[in-house]
């Protein structure tokens, strides 16, 4: 935030007017406030945290959170902002300059070098400072920013009596802050908790780096960060970011430097801490944890990331800030507060892995971006037939083509090789499904960060090897007009999209690549061992990539065991796999839950003809473990997270080679 002119609202400083220039915001007026309304002023006594920024006697930037219940701040006069609020400190001996000490960053860089007794004023000097009174049980927010004038610290009798020397005390602090600005914020991103305080002593401290194990858990499970910048010596901001736990990551953390890298996810487009980092990189950041009361401080500076650097650091993400730790404090039960989580918010993305995480087989990673970060795709799928197998599972038949909209595209689909058995296509549906931005979408909160980029495995066999076709003076490809299918489950947008197309109207999405472990083939897995008996475990859906490799099965001579478990209601799925896939049913063991009384036995009975051996119960132990010879015989494992952690129990000293629904 900006205090800049001497109007009744801020205008945008130089940093914030080029950030919008960079990401092409359109000009809107700052809506920050001048000092405190009413309105916010009656609405902060409510709120039971707060979050402050302050910059220490080495210009360097922290932020704290303290609270625990409503009355951490309040209105003490005209513009006048009042905290209080319980901590742990230790008065330096006059010899060392007096003032007060302890865990936190920021309550040192206030207090710490002007002497004082018990509960006498202590004069701030007018210090920079910026604030976040929030309620994260209600997920409200409201922004402030001024100078801090005065405050004190009124020492209280320990529980254990004495204060063990080099010990840290607790203490009331209190706090006055001049307000010149305020803005309320939205609720996304805010994961409701509840919060209550916490009287104990805190524990360890370590301001080392690397960080300590116990810290970087820390940030790992974080599904919430307090975040403090400053536009020079002028005005400071403090805010949170928040998401799944673990949206922010460590990208280094070594004797050679410490790094963290998060999202900058969509919001209000006014971007008052990127404007900040972008003209001022010092910023600080604190991640708590509230149910242990463990808080991580760090300080150092921070790099704004766009369009393709971003991508190239943290994949499907357009925006980002990279943060070089300087200095960092890890306090151990250090937070006045504890809480409880009990709501994501609904407009949380899934978490998204840095580069360096993966693989390398992502091809919306390997494929590369544009300048703006957009996945740059090798191909055109176009859909050309759709089959309902179940009320919620079809079978979708794309055709492959060149990109036309340029030559380099059209070399690039020339130069595409064809998928191996049980890999996946990732398709780019941004075209037909992104609706650009807006502030909030309650209504399809998933939305507004989606980038409808998504991995399907490919459940037909490989296409066939084609020649080198040409199109006047271009080479087509050996994939130019070969076909694919998939097989899913109705679940979000982009299935959803392909449930509601009608055969002659035209349906097309990029292509960015095949992807998949090399030990997805079962054939090439086994070709080690001639004598290797192949065990394939499947949920539901997860039957794909099954489908894709049948053939290469039978023609191998590898013996085949099928152990498929699914719902009474996913049964059309199997017979329609079983009838369409010869000699597959008495391979195959189907376990059936969620069975009613009536309604199935047709289907039950047709299995049974085509050879299945069908259960209705669960698979258990004794099921896995019947099937194929000890020492021979090689697990293929794709189901979802309940049965593949049994799986885990049961398969110990065996070899099993698990895949995902979650490519």
């Amino acid at each position: 935030m900006s205090t800049d002119l001497p109007r009744s609202r801020p205008q945008w400083h130089a940093g914030e007017e080029a950030m919008h220039r960079l990401l092409r915001v359109p000009y809107e007026d700052n809506p920050t406030t001048r000092g405190l309304p009413a309105v916010y002023g009656s609405t902060l006594p409510h709120f039971p945290l707060f979050a402050l920024g302050a910059v220490d006697r080495h210009d360097r930037v922290w932020t704290t959170l303290f609270g625990g219940r409503p009355g951490t701040a309040g209105l003490v006069s005209s513009g006048v902002l009042g905290l209080a609020f319980p901590a742990r400190l230790r008065r330096l001996p006059v010899e060392e300059g007096g003032g007060w000490v302890g865990p936190d960053p920021v309550l040192e860089a206030l207090v710490s070098g002007t002497p004082s007794s018990d509960g006498q004023p202590i004069d701030l000097s007018g210090k920079t400072v910026s604030g976040l009174a929030l309620d994260l049980e209600t997920r409200t927010r409201v922004k402030v920013a001024g100078r801090a004038i005065r405050g004190a610290v009124l020492e209280k009798q320990p529980a254990g009596g004495t204060v063990p020397a080099g010990g840290t005390e607790p203490v009331d602090v209190r706090l006055a802050v001049a307000v010149e600005e305020s803005l309320g914020n939205c609720p996304k991103y805010l994961n409701r908790k509840r919060i209550w305080p916490h009287d104990g002593p805190s524990g360890s401290t370590s301001d080392f780096l690397p960080l300590p194990p116990d810290a970087v858990e820390l940030v790992g499970r974080s599904d919430i960060l307090f975040i403090s910048s400053r536009h020079g010596g002028e005005s400071m901001d403090t805010n949170n970011r928040g998401g799944a736990p673990g949206f922010a990551r460590i990208l280094r953390n070594s004797d050679e430097g410490v790094a963290l890298v998060y999202p900058e996810y969509s919001g209000n487009r006014l971007f008052q801490t990127l404007g900040n980092l972008k003209s001022d990189p010092a910023v600080g950041i604190t991640f708590p944890d509230f149910e242990s009361g463990d808080v991580l401080y760090v300080t150092g500076r921070a790099e704004v990331l766009v369009g393709a650097d971003a991508a190239a650091l943290l994949p499907h993400t357009k925006l980002a800030v990279r943060v070089t730790v300087e200095a960092a404090r890890f306090v151990r039960a250090g937070l006045p507060f504890r809480g409880k989580s009990y709501d994501q918010s609904p407009y949380n993305p899934p978490v998204r892995k840095l580069a360096c995480e993966t693989d390398g087989s992502d091809p919306a990673v390997a494929g590369g971006t544009d300048a703006e970060g957009n996945p740059v795709g090798v191909a055109n799928a176009t859909l050309i037939r759709g089959t309902r197998v179940t009320p919620t599972i079809s079978r979708y038949t794309f055709r492959l083509t060149p990109d036309p909209s340029s030559s380099s595209a059209r070399e690039k689909f020339a130069q595409l090789r064809p998928w191996r058995a049980g890999q996946y296509v990732t398709f780019d549906f941004s075209a037909a499904l992104d609706r650009g931005w807006s502030h909030m979408r309650d209504h399809d909160p998933g939305s507004l960060n989606d980038d409808y980029v998504r991995s399907f495995t490919i459940s037909s066999p490989p296409a066939p090897p084609a020649p080198r076709t040409t199109h006047g003076s271009e080479p087509q490809g050996p994939l130019y007009g070969a076909e694919f299918d998939i097989t899913v489950r109705r679940h979000g947008p982009v299935t959803k999209l392909l449930a509601r197309w009608t055969p002659g109207t035209t349906l097309e999405a990029a292509v960015l690549g095949f992807g998949g472990e090399e030990d997805a083939s079962y054939v090439g897995a086994a070709n080690a061992d001639p004598d290797a008996e192949l065990v394939v475990v499947v949920a539901g859906v997860g039957v794909t990539p099954l489908l894709a490799q049948v053939r290469a099965v039978w023609r191998s001579g590898l013996k085949l065991s099928v152990l498929w478990s699914l719902s009474a209601e996913d049964l059309p799925l199997a017979v329609d796999t079983l009838k369409r896939h010869d000699g597959l049913g008495a391979a195959t063991n189907l376990f059936v839950t969620r069975v009613p009384a009536s309604g199935h036995e047709t289907q039950i009975q047709t299995l049974v003809r085509i050879g299945a051996h069908v259960h209705t119960r669960r698979i258990e132990k004794a099921d896995f473990l019947s099937q194929g010879a000890a020492g021979r015989r090689r697990f293929h494992v794709c189901t979802g997270p309940g049965l593949r952690n049994s799986i885990l129990e049961w398969a110990a000293g065996e070899d099993v080679r698990f895949e995902s629904f979650n490519h």
